[in-house]
């Protein structure tokens, strides 16, 4: 590459904030992110969908919340095997 980027290593998923009424606390979460060198992102918001479904924890879901994850993207999702590539053998439950 041309540019000179400080990026974060390939990842599929990493929990950055739970959720929050706090739009500081929120703002400054957004702006510490870097790019990271993930190759299929159709795939990768695939599974921070998963995560955020079954780690309820984590995201913070209230007991008694209706719950509602929107994607919008311009890429076309497709299923591969390109996980075997990443050394990621272990399937979703």
């Amino acid at each position: 590459s041309d540019y000179n980027l400080d990026c974060m290593p390939p990842h599929g998923y990493i929990h950055v904030l739970s959720l929050t009424e706090n739009i500081a606390e929120f703002r400054n979460a957004v702006n510490r992110q870097k790019i990271s060198g993930n190759i299929d992102t159709p795939e990768g918001g695939f599974d921070a969908m998963l995560q955020a479904a079954v780690c309820q924890s984590h995201i913070g879901w209230r007991k008694e919340a209706k719950r509602l994850l929107l994607v919008m993207t311009d890429q076309t999702s497709h299923l591969a095997l390109d996980s075997k590539l990443a050394g990621i053998v272990i399937p979703h439950d």
